[in-house]
């Protein structure tokens, strides 16, 4: 580890666990995500900058590497006692800055998903409800205090200049920061030692009127990553990674078998997302059930793409089937 940069782990509420932050001492004290808006997060990070000298009030910048309530939900208390500046990709700008009002608008585009995926009414209002959840672990910070970041961009974190690196998949907006010095790759969830991150389905940005294809960008920002020169990355969860071109080939793999089985299942036994899902994950409810499904659909955006399959539009519902 760079001898200005800290890991700050602190407990959050969410089956993921604790999340790993970032503190970066230098001529502007940098936090690299900050936990969820919870009070146990909020007392552990003032504790843990409290014993390396710190407190909330010295904090110069907060990077969030994306728009996750884990990676920013305190972003706001920050800003209320230090003033400091807000930097992420100019894809999160809305959901930090204009956080309820677009989380709302999310909600709406989930539960048409849901229902043009097959699933039942109800079943798509208790995923909206458990979505609607995690409005209270995050508050938006003010628009003037919003910096955005775009892939390329330097970044001077204590006495070396940090590379943006825009990495799509996990998230719309995700960015990773590179030194390549010392090779060293802050992953957040882009890479993830012990876990495979999902890669979840999001609305168009303001502005653009066609969602992203998830897995399809995720795909291919692993395969961007695996060329670089990484020494470590040190990811949001979990373990540093040591080995990050086969991790990346791990990930490949694991995707591409989940497309050939689905791919089969398509053939016997499913034509929408939600019954895919029932079969590949029957144990998912609420949140849980929309990562499910996130990561089902992305599969079939990339089984389409390929010409393996078909989609067919009726009745306010998406089919999928193989091609004869």
């Amino acid at each position: 580890m760079l001898d200005y940069l800290q890991t700050i782990t602190i407990p959050t509420p969410f089956a993921i666990g604790p999340i790993n932050c970032y503190l970066a001492e230098g001529d502007e004290l940098t936090l690299i995500d900050t936990g969820p808006k919870d009070v146990p997060t909020l007392a552990a990070l003032r504790s843990e900058l409290n014993a390396r000298g710190f407190s909330l009030q010295d904090i110069r910048r907060v990077v969030v590497t994306h728009a996750h309530v884990d990676h920013f939900g305190l972003a706001a208390q920050i800003v209320a006692e230090s003033g400091a500046q807000v930097l992420s990709h100019a894809r999160n700008r809305w959901g930090l800055s204009d956080f309820a009002d677009e989380w709302m608008h999310r909600h709406e585009f989930y539960r048409g998903i849901f229902l043009s995926s097959g699933a039942p009414r109800e079943s798509a209002e208790r995923v909206i409800q458990g979505l609607r959840v995690m409005l209270q672990y995050a508050a938006a910070i003010p628009a003037s205090n919003f910096v955005a970041l775009n892939d390329g961009d330097t970044l001077r974190l204590g006495k070396d200049d940090w590379r943006v690196v825009f990495a799509p998949g996990h998230a719309n907006g995700l960015i990773c920061l590179y030194e390549p010095q010392s090779q060293t790759l802050i992953s957040s969830d882009h890479l993830l030692r012990d876990v495979t991150s999902n890669p979840v389905i999001e609305p168009p940005v303001r502005g653009e009127n066609e969602r992203t294809r998830a897995l399809v960008n995720y795909i291919e920002s692993m395969k961007q990553t695996a060329a670089m020169d990484i020494r470590v990355a040190l990811p949001a969860h979990g373990e540093p990674v040591y080995d990050v071109r086969a991790l990346v080939d791990a990930r490949l793999a694991f995707h591409r078998a989940r497309l050939d089985h689905i791919e089969q299942q398509l053939g016997c036994c499913a034509t929408t997302a939600y019954e895919l899902c029932g079969i590949l994950f029957p144990k998912l409810k609420s949140f849980d059930l929309f990562l499910g499904l996130s990561e089902v659909i992305g599969h079939l955006d990339i089984l389409e793409i390929e010409g393996r399959v078909r989609r067919e539009d009726g009745n306010g519902v998406t089919r999928y089937v193989i091609p004869e």
